[in-house]
């Protein structure tokens, strides 16, 4: 293979990277609470083994019928929302959950009409619910249909409803979460920066936040950066779809070419990664060719 060549391709794995590279997915499942920046504020990352630990008789109705929906248990969870739907009218954490259940249905129609109704008793009056709680209400419906907008490709739609959210309850990590990604997705790394750095100061071992960061830093061709970043993630974590081919090229930056050849051999990836990591693969198996070789030095 002559120079020209390997460059190309060298150029060619690292743009196929790049590109392929967005942000990590809104709803990657996290194993332990440990590594989730937003544990006390959504089940979305919740894996099988955290959604069924909180399956406790203690937990309220509307907890325990999200919690169902989450499980794809939707029959169920929709069932304990809606035997107590005339109670609950002027509660907008209750419209909130019937909105997500028929969300994670993928049922968006119902979804954004059981928002809606939600937005509006956060408007109503209702003496069990003071101001904040209700602000809270507000953010959290209005980061919901930020997530149905993204569904359809109305990014700038979904950004508004995720600046709302944040700028109603700015304590709330969510939002400020899902704009940065937006901000990754468009390339806009400096303002995602800003926003992960002082996510970072709340958990800096959240699997995606330290996944983003290792990303936009190898975006500003900032490797040993990326390269801290990306090894700060819990190991289980290395191998998944879309961080083994980030990983795999640090390491390959970092000449460490059988450790990135295992990583990416090790198992099969979801289809939207295949042509990238197969691109890094082919790279790293060609530097590993184009290695010279020790002679043994013969015995005297």
């Amino acid at each position: 293979m002559s120079m020209k060549t390997k460059t190309t391709f060298a150029l060619l794995a690292l743009a196929v990277l790049a590109a392929s590279c967005a942000g990590p997915s809104f709803n990657n499942q996290i194993q332990k609470d440990q590594y989730d920046l937003l544990a006390e504020e959504s089940f979305m990352r919740y894996n099988t083994n955290r959604l069924q630990a909180m399956e406790s008789p203690k937990r309220d109705f509307i907890s325990l019928a999200l919690v169902a929906c989450h499980q794809q248990k939707i029959a169920k969870g929709q069932g304990m929302l809606e035997e107590k739907m005339h109670q609950n009218k002027t509660n907008p954490f209750y419209w909130n959950a019937l909105g997500t259940c028929y969300s994670l249905n993928k049922d968006y129609p119902k979804a954004i009409f059981y928002y809606e109704l939600g937005m509006e008793a956060t408007r109503a009056s209702n003496k069990d619910m003071n101001d904040s709680q209700k602000k809270l209400a507000e953010a959290v419906i209005s980061n919901n249909l930020g997530l149905i907008h993204l569904v359809f490709k109305r990014f700038n739609e979904a950004y508004d409803a995720f600046k709302k959210a944040n700028t109603i309850v700015p304590s709330y990590f969510t939002p400020d979460f899902n704009m940065a990604q937006l901000y990754i997705e468009f390339n806009e790394n400096n303002k995602a920066l800003d926003i992960l750095k002082k996510l970072e100061a709340k958990n800096n071992e959240d699997i995606d936040l330290l996944y983003s960061l290792a990303l936009i830093y190898f975006r500003q061709n900032d490797m040993d950066k990326s390269f801290s970043y990306i090894s700060k993630i819990q190991r289980d974590y290395l191998n998944r779809a879309d961080i083994v081919g980030l990983y795999a090229y640090n390491l390959m930056r970092k000449n460490r070419l059988e450790e990135a050849k295992a990583i990416l051999e090790k198992r099969t990836y979801a289809a939207e990664y295949n042509k990238r990591n197969e691109l890094i693969l082919d790279e790293v198996n060609q530097k590993i060719k184009d290695t010279p070789k020790e002679v043994p030095v013969p015995k005297k």
